[in-house]
């Protein structure tokens, strides 16, 4: 139609324009540059014509080329409020954030309910990280456009960052109220219930994501993740391999397959997918990570110990490696690394009691209570502090004998599942030393069961304890119990303590040993470990 506008009238500046926005949208970039152009030729202080250009160019990548068009169109209009808008866009999309804000805010000046530049600033702040303000600017856009669904999208993904994934949920359908068939936000969704250990939910918003969105690899991918989660590995596998047929070059989808093959105890075809995986993205450090387990599981040491070294070739700093070359190598370091530990533990926390404690019969939270609370005694135990929560195993067990009961986690997903139980009057994501050297500490009892098994040096953590406590009060812990005096670390990447090493701490900053036992801790091949029980008085 508007070529035979133009047709008719060749001087019609209007149809050029109208006609690049329908090539824009077409995705026909360069023909509607040249009708822009033609715009301009016709009509040069069309300040129109240099916005729409400078939005062509910005789908094309010319960042620098938007801007100086946005520029002439605000030196022709300067009250051109959705050119300062799109201008604060592509800054925003140089990492100028400063300056972006500085452009919504004109955007805002020229036109004070514009809900876009609201939201848009927003995002611009929440890269900044400034969360709560990058709410309060969603919350503002809402305010004047009530039905702008992107608004609800952004306040959801700033939630669920911050872990608040029921308000995150909410946020999400409120969004799809307005846009029923927006596939992006029912994966979203899927992500906040999978990290809220609420697997089937996950399953169906994934389902949804993909009925709106059949060829969505990405939902794919996660619905195998959930899927490995529930224990449905072949359905894991088959999701990965759809997710595959979409993308083939989705070398995340290769990873989790590996995983999940790993699991199944088929090393052979796990360490074949890391392969497949590095051949798409060779600079993958997590792969080399899980080819080295893969390995290590084999019996293949030297080779697992050198895949290990190549992530650390691809990422210096990555804790996992290093500390398994060391427990690999039987070079005792002091700690686990925090990044091996929350990682694990993230890992784990969805199948962490199914696995725990219905397979490796692992029993000692109500060990530990039976050791506390006799049935003859009817004092409750005060303020408890549970450092490694985890899930909170032992909170439930001895949530009715606390006055006070707090958790701290490396896991944020550990913790999130540990929240649903409503035992804990306070849950915080902390590394126990640094809890214990900053935080008030105010205790009856310091409980860590199956934590030190992280901890190689537990100096620092005695010492803090005893110094720090306002109060008298005890620390009960387990231990993976050796007879080899000292620390210990293992090819399985946890520590054991002898008796003696922790009679020395005990000497050393006066503590008292008032039981020590050992007992089952847990199966590892079918074969109970050995635990150390201890509780000391100080």
């Amino acid at each position: 139609v508007y070529e035979k506008a133009i047709e008719l009238n060749p001087q019609y500046y209007e149809a050029y324009n109208n006609l690049g926005a329908a090539l824009g949208k077409n995705e026909q970039y360069d023909e509607a540059i040249e009708a822009y152009n033609k715009t301009i030729s016709l009509k040069p202080d069309f300040a129109e014509a240099y916005n729409n250009m400078g939005i062509v160019l910005k789908y094309q990548g010319k960042l620098e080329e938007a801007i100086e068009s946005f520029n002439k169109a605000l030196s022709i209009k300067p009250d051109f409020y959705e050119a300062y808008n799109n201008m604060g866009i592509i800054l925003k999309y140089q990492g100028k954030l400063e300056e972006a804000i500085e452009a919504y805010n004109k955007t805002i000046l020229l036109k004070p309910d514009f809900a876009e530049a609201y939201n848009n600033m927003g995002i611009a702040l929440k890269k900044q990280g400034k969360l709560e303000e990058a709410i309060e600017k969603y919350k503002k856009a809402l305010s004047l456009k009530p039905d702008h669904a992107e608004s609800y999208i952004n306040i959801g993904v700033v939630l669920q960052g911050q872990g608040k994934l029921e308000e995150a949920i909410e946020a999400y359908n409120n969004a799809l109220s307005i846009n029923p068939n927006d596939a992006e936000v029912y994966n979203n969704m899927g992500l906040a219930f999978k990290e809220q250990g609420k697997l089937e939910e996950a399953i169906e918003a994934f389902n949804k994501a993909l009925l709106v969105k059949p060829d969505f690899y990405e939902a794919y991918n996660n619905m195998g993740i959930v899927l490995k989660y529930q224990g449905k590995l072949e359905e894991a596998i088959e999701a990965f391999n759809k997710a595959l047929l979409v993308k083939p070059d989705f070398y995340k989808a290769y990873n989790n397959m590996g995983i999940v093959l790993k699991y199944q105890g088929k090393l052979d075809e796990a360490i074949k997918i890391y392969n497949k995986t590095l051949s798409l993205k060779p600079d993958f450090y997590e792969a080399y990570n899980n080819m080295g387990i893969a390995l290590k599981d084999q019996g293949k040491i030297t080779e697992a110990i050198e895949a290990y070294n190549k992530a650390l070739s691809i990422k210096p700093n990555c804790g996992t490696a290093k500390h398994m070359i060391s427990a690999l190598s039987g070079n005792t370091n002091k700690t686990a690394p925090r990044e091996f530990v929350e990682k694990l533990f993230d890992g784990y926390s969805h199948t962490f009691e199914a696995s725990l404690v219905d397979k490796l019969e692992y029993k000692i939270p109500k060990l530990i209570k039976d050791i506390l609370i006799q049935p003859t005694n009817k004092e409750k135990l005060g303020s408890v502090l549970d450092l490694g929560c985890g899930t909170g195993l032992f909170g439930t067990e001895v949530k009715n004998y606390c006055s006070k009961l707090e958790g701290i986690d490396l896991s944020k997903k550990m913790l999130a599942i540990a929240n649903q139980k409503n035992v804990y009057d306070k849950l915080s994501q902390f590394d126990i030393v640094e809890y214990l050297s900053s935080m008030p500490l105010n205790f009856d009892y310091y409980i860590a069961l199956d934590v030190f098994i992280y901890v190689g040096e537990l100096t620092e953590i005695f010492r803090l304890i005893k110094s720090r406590n306002k109060k008298s009060g005890h620390l009960v812990f387990s231990t993976e119990h050796t007879e080899n005096d000292g620390y210990h670390i293992r090819r399985t990447a946890r520590y054991s303590h002898s008796k003696n090493y922790i009679k020395n701490l005990c000497n050393k900053f006066d503590y008292t040993i008032s039981h020590f036992s050992t007992n089952h801790l847990r199966k590892e091949k079918s074969a109970f470990l050995t635990g150390g029980i201890y509780v000391l008085s100080f």
